[in-house]
């Protein structure tokens, strides 16, 4: 997956307490990202650093098979 588009999903989460499943390649299961506080591109190509409430989360998003909103608690 191109970053554009999950860069686009995780900035407009921000402050808001909206979630998003992340599926990897491999993996059984996904990744819950909630309470996102902060969002930036990496100087890697497909680089993403995001920050939640209780997590700084490094991300490579070539390695992104899927995203989906799970849920909109607002």
């Amino acid at each position: 997956m191109e970053r554009g588009p999950l860069l686009e999903i995780l900035n407009n989460m921000i402050g808001t307490q909206k979630g998003l499943s992340i599926m990897f390649y491999g993996k059984d299961s996904e990744l819950e990202v909630s309470d996102v506080e902060f969002v930036e591109q990496l100087t890697s190509t497909q680089g993403i650093h995001l920050k939640t409430k209780s997590n700084n989360i490094w991300i490579d998003s070539s390695h992104v098979s899927a995203v989906w909103q799970v849920r909109d608690n607002i």
